[in-house]
């Protein structure tokens, strides 16, 4: 069936329509607010992100780019792992963009609380979170800015069908994507979660799926994989082609990551999956789609294994069964076309 495209909706007065509640948290930019709201016809509660004007767009492109890709998000399919973007209106004083409200707390928080999750915690929040992710990539889209702060973990119980229910929030970044898109301009993202190609302005599915690497490496840890001081630049330098982009990108790709941590000797196929998420050639990572049929992903819990003798400080060493549903995900991915890391 055919249905009208969303748009960006032109008001008088956006004020006549929702009331502003109190701010969901401060921003870093200057031109951005994101509060609550109600909308006064129904009483419905949602978020509100409002850009200020005339100062949100450094220029016309910038303005044209952030509205296409604002009406690609409104008419992207709904999605259960997705904050839903209900409208995005516009009024003389600033375009607003109307979003589900989401109960809990986003995954940085959880983990300030925590520390770390325990595996089959974070078996599950990946699975949902690969699944949303499949779901932005098979619509052509990627997010450019996935880390914990911009996944939820909501425990409504209503939406209770494990022990949590994720969502992935905050589109400002997000994009339409085919393989033959430009390269960027800007290094966009955020320090620890940017792939080494996004440095060069090359970003991708691909490119996702290396932060979902860093998000299941802090997971598992409570650590972060890459040294924070490896991401020295200052602002105004995250244009590709800047000294530091290139600079960064050297870095990454002669850093080490410890995978000698307690858990992934336990697990070695989680330690498996992350390696391969956070390989520094991208064409080696699994897409969304693939890392889910991965074989510590498709594991139900309660048949994993004892960690066999062989399993030493660095690894990711499987005993026979898994090896060998490990063999069968590798073939899988090569007859996909896509290389995998040994």
């Amino acid at each position: 069936e055919c249905r009208t495209p969303k748009r960006i909706v032109s008001v008088s007065s956006f004020a006549d329509m929702y009331e502003i509640g109190k701010e969901v948290m401060p921003s870093t930019h200057s031109y951005m607010k994101v509060n609550f709201a109600t909308r006064k016809k129904d009483g419905h509660e949602v978020v509100v992100k409002q850009r200020f004007k005339p100062n949100c767009f450094r220029s016309r492109e910038d303005e044209r780019s952030w509205r296409r890709n604002t009406e690609f998000l409104l008419n992207m399919p709904d999605n259960s792992g997705i904050a839903r973007i209900y409208e995005v209106i516009e009024d003389s004083r600033a375009f607003y963009i109307v979003m589900e409200k989401v109960g809990g707390m986003d995954l940085f928080e959880a983990l300030e609380q925590e520390g770390k999750v325990s595996v089959p915690m974070a078996k599950d929040i990946l699975r949902q979170l690969l699944s949303s992710l499949a779901h932005l990539h098979s619509h052509n889209a990627v997010h450019k800015d996935l880390k914990l702060e911009n996944v939820m973990l909501d425990y409504t119980p209503k939406d209770m069908k494990s022990p949590s229910s994720v969502k992935v929030i905050d589109f400002d970044t997000l994009e339409e994507w085919t393989p033959n898109s430009p390269t960027s301009k800007d290094v966009v993202g955020t320090d620890q979660y940017i792939a080494q190609e996004a440095y060069a302005g090359k970003y991708s599915p691909l490119s996702d799926m290396f932060a979902v690497g860093v998000i299941a490496y802090r997971l598992l840890t409570g650590k972060f994989p890459f040294h924070d001081e490896m991401f020295d630049d200052e602002a105004g330098e995250n244009w590709v082609g800047s000294p530091k982009m290139a600079q960064i990108r050297r870095r990454l790709k002669v850093a080490k990551v410890d995978f000698s941590n307690p858990v992934f000797r336990e697990v070695p196929q989680a330690c498996d999956l992350v390696m391969r998420m956070l390989a520094y050639n991208e064409m080696q990572r699994p897409s969304a789609s693939a890392a889910l049929e991965h074989p510590w992903l498709q594991e139900d819990e309660g048949g994993g294994r004892r960690r066999s003798r062989d399993e030493d400080e660095g690894g990711c060493r499987f005993g026979a069964s898994a090896a060998g549903r490990q063999r069968h995900w590798d073939e899988d991915l090569i007859d996909d076309g896509i290389v995998v890391a040994q």
